[in-house]
């Protein structure tokens, strides 16, 4: 009796020395919740509307390239009376897209933005004619009615090209528009500049037949659409940059490696393409994201192709630095 007397003492006693063990060692085992990553907001500045061209953008977005680089990133964008260069270099955006034209432009202002990235290897820009009016080169827009878009890329390629041509802006009539195609569509105008990944096909679906002139077709290869901060952010918060462009490359490469992805990135930011023609912009745009230079890195840059980028300005009149301004311009350490 004294024995089962003590046995029922000692096992509750026992199971309770075990149990405390047991939750001691829980205790020790079992981390904290991680604590939420606190993510730098930055802001990104388109040069137009959303669309394809910046698609590799949407993709770092909705797949997590930004937020695994500890950035929270909000895309804004551009279009008249918003221009990217301006927005990034006052303060008011972190990172901005535009003409590598208009970054070489502004520098020779001392507006200190520098490009970090070339998106488009090729400038897309271009004009657009209807298939009947026989217009297939810029010599064709002698006394007709050609959309002008004041301050844009396409503009920096408009006056390049009445230079080469040996024409002046009275060989022509001009017509101020905007981005949309209305003025073309309703026969306002006779040439429409614009981009050539996007808005012959949207024409095309819509029952428009056209003639399509490329800046390569008139001579002229330089750089698009390139990625560009301020001096002052390049300095004083390089990681960031650098984090920044990373992310950026790694939804362009996911773009091109995944046409789905892209596609319904764009659908989430934009409902103003037909579904129908997303397929054919997204084939349009990719090869001038490509790198065709040898040993060039995606979104990767060349002096050669900056000095040639330098050129087109000159010879259009618009720029007067020397050529060795293209130096200070551009940076390829942020894509290392």
């Amino acid at each position: 009796m004294r024995l089962a007397y003590k046995l029922i003492v000692l096992v509750p006693i026992l199971a309770f020395l075990f149990s405390g063990c047991s939750e001691q060692g829980e205790s020790k085992s079992t981390s904290k919740p991680n604590t939420p990553q606190v993510l730098e907001k930055v802001t990104f500045r388109l040069a137009w509307v959303h669309d394809m061209a910046e698609v590799g953008v949407f993709v770092a977005k909705e797949q997590g390239y930004f937020e695994k680089e500890g950035l929270d990133v909000t895309i804004e964008p551009g279009g008249f009376g918003l221009d990217p260069i301006k927005l990034v270099a006052t303060g008011s955006n972190d990172y901005g897209i535009g003409g590598a034209g208009n970054v070489l432009l502004a520098r020779t202002k001392k507006v200190p933005v520098v490009a970090i990235g070339a998106e488009f290897q090729n400038t897309p820009v271009g004009f657009i004619t209807r298939k009947e009016s026989g217009i297939t080169s810029f010599d064709g827009f002698r006394g007709k009615r050609v959309g002008i878009q004041t301050g844009a890329d396409t503009d920096v390629l408009y006056r390049a090209l009445l230079v080469k041509n040996g024409m002046s802006q009275t060989d022509v009539e001009e017509v101020p528009i905007q981005y949309d195609m209305g003025p073309f569509v309703n026969g306002l105008i006779d040439v429409l500049p614009g981009y050539v990944t996007n808005q012959p096909i949207v024409l095309k679906n819509k029952g428009f037949d056209t003639n399509v002139i490329t800046a390569k077709s008139q001579g002229l290869n330089y750089y698009g659409n390139v990625f560009f901060t301020t001096e002052e952010k390049i300095q004083k918060q390089p990681e960031q940059v650098r984090r920044f462009m990373r992310a950026v490359r790694a939804g362009w490469q996911h773009a091109l490696d995944n046409k789905a992805d892209a596609i319904d990135a764009l659908h989430k930011y934009t409902k103003e393409f037909d579904p129908k023609d997303m397929d054919q912009i997204y084939d349009a745009v990719m090869p001038f994201i490509t790198p065709d230079e040898k040993g060039v890195a995606l979104l990767g840059m060349t002096e050669e192709k900056w000095r040639t980028t330098w050129q087109v300005l000159y010879d259009a009149g618009l720029i007067n630095a020397d050529s060795d301004i293209v130096t200070s311009a551009y940076t390829n350490i942020y894509l290392q």
